[in-house]
């Protein structure tokens, strides 16, 4: 995934060369939960989600994917 700055998307928006851009972060756990950050995403959507790595409800999954206003939902 190509992760461009804040101002380079901004530029990119701006030129309307593209319709949707999907834009990625790292955010450290020591920062924000993964919950935190799914609460403030509600705040912007009433469509979001979460999926985890965890291989089970015992133990902490290494990656957290989070996302809003989907194109399509599975129901």
């Amino acid at each position: 995934m190509i992760r461009p700055t804040l101002d380079e998307a901004k530029i990119i928006a701006e030129s309307k060369q593209c319709r949707v851009m999907p834009l990625g972060t790292e955010i450290y756990s020591d920062e924000f939960t993964p919950v935190q950050v799914m609460r403030t995403l509600k705040t912007l959507s009433g469509h979001c989600f979460m999926l985890e790595s965890a291989e089970d409800k015992k133990t902490w999954g290494r990656y957290t994917f989070l996302g809003y206003d989907p194109k399509k939902e599975i129901t």
